[in-house]
């Protein structure tokens, strides 16, 4: 999910290049030959992939060097982009060229692009998948997608530092957390690293905090958002999030607004932060810079008094439902799914969670907190994905214009309403 609604700058990483706007690619050389079987090209045939979090990059080789161990006859070209990835990939599909296979969010994806991608819902291996997690893919009770992965985010603390500062009582409000970053600066630790000059980190880091708006009962809330019945600035959800922005603002430093993800991932890492909200797809990277660090998640506060971490398998396969390739597409997903590398790809390559059944859990810090969380039910959905086509990135930035003081909190209370408003209408 990191970076499905990161998009601002445009750069292509493509796999074994990096690109920026002009386009171009590499190809890895890849093939098909599924535990079936039975849909395997004999002839040469290249298939055309679109995928983002350019973070997995070498997760996605690795798979693509194994799966060309049991078919050299498919070739795949994998395009993974990480800035403006819902622009490209939408440019894609309006001119007619469409990838084999492409990455997008679920949940209101599956309208977005349901004119485009083929119903997997007979397809033997999606037997494999946690029925619990479908329900992200699902649309009319079709499969419309294929859930990735298993994802988390929320605040992570480094637990040495929260042991230096005397915090043994986790934060859960957003009081205790203000009294948690009073104890961390007075014993000269630097509370947090925001994240904000990337406007994809503000609504990731409130969302989680705005989870119990209409009591989670989120059909309601964008039915009622979309009648006009409800301004969405006017959630006191809102001023809570805007609070929390205030919050992570006074205690991340001197410039809060220069601070990028990659900057937290390095602060974090290297002891200069106690805290950064992330998710647990940096646990990675954090440990390539800092391998004994010691992380945990807090759960972020929320206005109704309980905290949460946002769990969900928002990021979605689709196939192309015109592919000239189709069986190829089905029989790699096949391999994927069911051969012994692919249920251990997510869990030992990639190193999170599989939304395969009975699928191992990874050795992960993160991981295990995220299934505590899970057993403990303090997890919410990433919600924002329910509501209407393109409004993560103006969402953020009404955000951040807030967080860098060039907008009131009335402004960015009317720029919300506006977001959703203008998205809703643009819909029809």
């Amino acid at each position: 999910m990191k970076r499905l609604i990161a998009l601002s700058v445009c750069a292509a990483l493509l796999i074994g290049a990096l690109a920026g706007c002009s386009g171009g690619g590499t190809s890895a050389s890849s093939g098909t030959n599924s535990t079936a079987g039975s849909s395997q090209s004999s002839q040469p045939v290249t298939l055309n992939f679109m995928l983002n979090s350019p973070e997995l990059t070498d997760q996605y080789k690795a798979m693509v060097t194994e799966y060309k161990k049991v078919a050299p006859s498919i070739t795949i070209n994998m395009t993974i982009i990480q800035n403006d990835y819902q622009t490209v990939l939408k440019s894609k599909l309006n001119s007619g060229d469409i990838p084999d296979l492409f990455m997008s969010s679920a949940y209101n994806d599956n309208k977005v692009y349901r004119d485009y991608t083929y119903d997997l819902t007979n397809e033997s291996f999606m037997k494999d998948i946690d029925p619990q997690f479908l329900q992200s893919v699902k649309l009319d009770g079709k499969v419309t997608g294929y859930p990735f992965l298993v994802q988390s985010h929320s605040f992570i603390y480094n637990k040495k530092l929260f042991q230096q500062a005397g915090i043994t009582a986790l934060p859960a409000t957003l009081d205790e957390y203000k009294s948690a970053c009073e104890k961390l600066q007075a014993k000269g630790i630097q509370p947090l690293s925001s994240g904000f000059a990337e406007w994809w980190v503000l609504p990731q880091m409130t969302y989680p905090s705005m989870s119990d708006a209409y009591k989670g009962d989120y059909s309601s809330l964008f039915t009622d958002v979309k009648s006009g019945k409800l301004k969405f600035g006017d959630l006191p959800q809102v001023d809570f999030a805007l609070d929390l922005i205030d919050l992570v603002k006074k205690y991340s430093g001197s410039k809060p607004m220069e601070s990028t993800a990659d900057m937290q991932v390095s602060d974090f890492a290297n002891g200069k932060v106690a805290m950064i909200h992330q998710g647990s797809w940096e646990e990675d990277s954090i440990r390539k810079i800092n391998s004994n660090i010691d992380m945990g998640y807090l759960d972020a506060p929320r206005l109704d008094g309980k905290s949460v971490v946002a769990v969900d398998t928002n990021l979605t396969m689709r196939v192309s439902k015109d592919s000239k390739n189709l069986k190829d597409v089905l029989s790699f997903l096949d391999w994927l799914t069911t051969s012994d590398y692919g249920k251990k790809w997510i869990p030992q390559v990639i190193k999170q969670i599989s939304p395969q059944k009975g699928a191992a859990s990874p050795d992960t810090q993160l991981a295990k907190e995220t299934a505590q969380a899970e057993a403990d039910s303090s997890t919410c959905q990433w919600w924002i994905f329910n509501g209407p086509d393109g409004i993560e990135q103006p969402f953020g930035t009404a955000f951040q214009n807030y967080a860098a003081g060039t907008a009131t909190r009335q402004q960015t209370k009317d720029a919300l309403t506006k977001v959703f408003v203008d998205a809703f209408n643009a819909e029809g």
